[in-house]
């Protein structure tokens, strides 16, 4: 098990991180550079080397109800890869789809219609103007093909 300075001097490799004193001797690492809401990267540092680093990526009954992993039986290697994937997580903003991207559907009478990928909607256009907006693409998808739209080939 690392000790609680151990700890503080791997997360001190990680620049980007900001150290903020909390209650208890504690200390949390603040990623100001978060694309999401959250910024506290590790949270609850304490003397006794007890601590969690932000991990909702993974899959694991272990995580606390905010999405924080336990870091005190951390070995060095799992700590520096908890922060790296901690920190590639946060630098996301978790949109898979990138803005712009378009699909072009075609209907069996030659008709089409643009799907377009703006503002995290999905927005269709017939002709240039908007025929409807949807948050997921699933649900574009679903009315497109209710209206008898493919993608084009």
């Amino acid at each position: 098990m690392l000790s609680f300075e151990e700890k503080k001097q791997i997360i001190a490799r990680f620049s980007a991180l900001e150290e903020k004193e909390v209650s208890l001797g504690r200390i949390n690492y603040h990623y100001p550079e978060s694309k999401r809401e959250k910024s506290i990267l590790i949270k609850h540092l304490h003397p006794n080397g007890n601590g969690y680093v932000y991990a909702p990526y993974l899959d694991s009954d272990t995580l606390d109800k905010q999405g924080y992993f336990n870091i005190y039986n951390a070995k060095e290697f799992e700590l520096v890869e908890l922060i790296e994937a901690a920190i590639s997580y946060m630098d996301s903003d978790g949109d898979i789809f990138d803005e712009g991207q378009k699909f072009t559907y075609q209907s069996d009478s030659g008709e089409t219609l643009e799907l377009i990928y703006e503002n995290k909607m999905w927005i269709v256009y017939a002709a240039g103007n908007v025929e409807a907006v949807y948050k997921t693409l699933e649900a574009a998808e679903s009315y497109l093909a209710d209206e008898g739209f493919f993608v084009e080939n």
